[in-house]
C-alpha cells in the first residue's frame, strides 16, 4: 500500500518537469521486442530524435547496449531522470514497464501487441484478470498504472477500433494512431525462407488458466514426426513465452522446438502454413497471405474458462477449425499438396483489417507523433 501510495506522489511530482519532445523513452512488456522494438530501431529519423529503451534487467540492458543503443534499466538514476524528462513514452501493452508515475504531463503512446481477438483491458468481464479491470476502489488502489489514461493507441484499422478498442482503452477516435503494426512492418520486409522442406508452424496461445496445457493426447509428437518425415516437411513449435513444458525432442528429426526468444516475425516469414488456435499471430500472418489453420482442441474449455473471444471476429474464416490430431494432419497434407481451398476468404479479411500496405518503415507513424 505504502508504494502505491507513494507512486502516486511520484506522479505528481512528474507534472512539474520540463518535458523535452525530441527525447523518446521506449518498453516492451517482453525484453526488446514487439511494435515497439521496431519503431525505436527504426532508422528514419530526421528530427534527431533521442531513443531511449528502458531494460527490466542486466540481461537485456546489455544485450540492447551491444547494438549501440541507448539503454538504461528501470528504476536506476538514468533512467528516472530521463523518465521525468522525455516527452513521449511509447510502448507495447503497459506504461508500467516505464513506470507510469513518472509519466504526469507526458504523452502517453500504447502501441498494443496485436490485434485483439480474446478480450482485451477493460473489455475483460470473464476469467482470472476480469478484477484487474473491473473498475472498483480496490482495483484502483492495486493496479494505478492501468488507471493512468492512455493519450494514442496504434490502431490498424477503424474496424478494430469500433470493436475492441474504443471500449477496451476507453478512448475517442481521435486518440488512435491509424497506422500498420511496426512488427508487421518489419515482417513484410523480410525475405521469404529458401528451405527445400515445407515448413509448417505450431504457434499456440498461453491459456489464462492454465500454464502447462501441453498433452499427448492432442500433440502426438510420435505421430507428428513420422508424417513429416514421410512427406519431407517440418513441424516448428513456438510456444507462447508464459507457457511451460517439459517436452523432449531430441529424439525427433523433423519436430523443432523454437527457443522462446526467436524473433516471431522471422519463425512467420519462414513458415509455409500456420497453425495456431486462439492466438491474434494469425492476423500478423494475414500480411503473407498464406495457408493457416486453427488446431482448436480444447475450444470447449478454452471459451468456458478464458477470456472471451470478440463477437465480431469469432466468426471470420481464414483457416480450417480441426479439433483432433488425425484431422489436423490430414489438412496439413493436402497443404503440402497446394490445397489452398481459403484464398478468396484471407483476402476479404486483409482488406478488412486494413492489412494490406505500401509501407517500408515508419515514416507515416514517426511524422504523426512528432506532430503530437
Amino acid at each position: 500500500m505504502i508504494d502505491k501510495v507513494l507512486k502516486r506522489v511520484i506522479y505528481l511530482v512528474s507534472g512539474l518537469f520540463r518535458r523535452n519532445p525530441k527525447k523518446w523513452i521506449f518498453a516492451s512488456h517482453s525484453p526488446f521486442s514487439d511494435n515497439s522494438r521496431y519503431l525505436f530501431e527504426d532508422a528514419y529519423n530526421p528530427y534527431n530524435i533521442r531513443k531511449i529503451w528502458i531494460a527490466k534487467n542486466k540481461s537485456e540492458y546489455f544485450y540492447i547496449s551491444s547494438l549501440g543503443y541507448e539503454c538504461y534499466i528501470k528504476g536506476s538514476y538514468k533512467a528516472i531522470v530521463h523518465s521525468f524528462t522525455a516527452k513521449y513514452f511509447i510502448y507495447t501493452c503497459y506504461i508500467s514497464d516505464i513506470g507510469f508515475q513518472y509519466s504526469k504531463n507526458a504523452i502517453a503512446i500504447n502501441l498494443w501487441h496485436g490485434i485483439p481477438l480474446k478480450k482485451i483491458e477493460f473489455d475483460i468481464k470473464k476469467g482470472p484478470l476480469t478484477r484487474k479491470f473491473d473498475g472498483s476502489i480496490r482495483s484502483k488502489i492495486k493496479h494505478p498504472e492501468i488507471y493512468r489514461a492512455v493519450n494514442y493507441v496504434l490502431c490498424p484499422s477503424n474496424f478494430v477500433y469500433s470493436y475492441s478498442y474504443r471500449k477496451a482503452f476507453k478512448i475517442s477516435k481521435n486518440q488512435i494512431l491509424n497506422f500498420p503494426y511496426p512488427r508487421t512492418v518489419y515482417l513484410k520486409s523480410l525475405k521469404p525462407s529458401d528451405s527445400k522442406e515445407y515448413v509448417f508452424l505450431y504457434a499456440p496461445t498461453w491459456r489464462d488458466t492454465e500454464v502447462d496445457f501441453l498433452n499427448s493426447d492432442y500433440l502426438d509428437l510420435d505421430k507428428i514426426n513420422d508424417f513429416c518425415q514421410t512427406n519431407n516437411c517440418l513441424f516448428k513449435i513456438k510456444l507462447h513465452p508464459n507457457t511451460k513444458n517439459n517436452i523432449n525432442t531430441t529424439m525427433y528429426n523433423n519436430i523443432i522446438f523454437i527457443d522462446g526468444s526467436t524473433d516471431t516475425n522471422i519463425c512467420l516469414s519462414e513458415a509455409d502454413c500456420l497453425i495456431t488456435d486462439y492466438s491474434s499471430i494469425f492476423f500478423d500472418y494475414l500480411i503473407l497471405d498464406r495457408p493457416i489453420l486453427f488446431y482448436v482442441f480444447d475450444e470447449h474449455v478454452y471459451k468456458s474458462k478464458s477470456r472471451e473471444i470478440y463477437n465480431e471476429v469469432e466468426n471470420i474464416v481464414v483457416g480450417e477449425k480441426l479439433y483432433d490430431l488425425e484431422s489436423l494432419l490430414s489438412i496439413m497434407l493436402k497443404k503440402l499438396a497446394g490445397n489452398d481451398t481459403l484464398s478468396v476468404q484471407r483476402q476479404n479479411t486483409i482488406k478488412l483489417f486494413n492489412l494490406s500496405f505500401d509501407d517500408t518503415d515508419n515514416k507515416r507513424l514517426t511524422d504523426t507523433i512528432i506532430s503530437l
